[in-house]
This record gives structure tokens, C-alpha cells and sequence, in this order.
């Protein structure tokens, strides 16, 4: 009895040492947690009554749209995610490049170089 108790506490000993930890790098969390947070985000803007009302004209059900994100892989989000940022900083590069012409057109009317705007009056006069 007492040959059957040691091999069956060995047994156990040695089925529970062969499970080991592997460790988590930190750009295998961040990704991780990334993409959850990706996906949150689409279901979030997916929520909204702009977006549904959008989605409803298209013709597509809002649940249907919904499950469908779900069934993303990460990589998919991420990609949509990305296209949604390129798209908003392209408006913002556009109101960049307008604020920087007229910037210089001032500066110009300032120098006594052009005469676009009637506000401004030349430096040298």
C-alpha cells in the first residue's frame, strides 16, 4: 500500500511540474490589450446615432454590422482602425496647409511684397 501511495503522489508531483509558465513579453501584452481596446472603439463608434443611422440607410442591420466586427481577427481591426486615423489627420493637414498659406500671404502683405488682404498695411510706409 504503502509502494502505491509514493507512486501515485510521484505521478502527481510530475504531471504538475510539467505545466510551466511561459513568459509574456511586453509587446505581446500591449498588442493584446491594444487590439481589445481597437475593438471596444469600433463597437463604441458603432453605437453611435449618426453611425446607426448610416448603417440603417446602407441597408445593413445594426446587430448583423455588430456581430460581423466581432468577428474580426485583430489584425483586421487594427487595419481599420489605422484607415479611420489617416482619414481624420488628412483633414487636419488640410487646415494645416490653408493656416500656413495665409501665414505667408500676412507676411508678404506685411513686407510690402503683395497686396491680397485690405486689412494689412505695408511695414516700411
Amino acid at each position: 500500500m504503502a509502494g502505491f501511495l509514493a507512486a501515485q503522489m510521484l505521478l502527481a508531483a510530475q504531471t504538475s511540474t510539467m505545466v510551466q509558465a511561459e513568459m509574456l513579453t511586453t509587446e505581446a501584452a500591449i498588442s493584446k490589450y491594444a487590439a481589445i481596446a481597437d475593438r471596444d472603439y469600433l463597437l463604441s463608434e458603432l453605437k453611435k446615432k449618426e453611425i446607426r443611422d448610416q448603417i440603417i440607410a446602407q441597408g445593413v442591420d445594426p446587430s448583423e454590422a455588430e456581430a460581423r466586427l466581432r468577428a474580426l481577427s485583430d489584425a483586421e481591426i487594427a487595419s481599420i482602425v489605422e484607415q479611420m486615423e489617416e482619414g481624420t489627420a488628412g483633414g487636419n493637414a488640410v487646415v494645416g496647409a490653408l493656416l500656413t498659406v495665409f501665414i505667408i500671404l500676412l507676411v508678404t502683405d506685411l513686407l510690402c511684397l503683395t497686396k491680397v488682404f485690405s486689412f494689412t498695411r505695408c511695414a516700411t510706409r
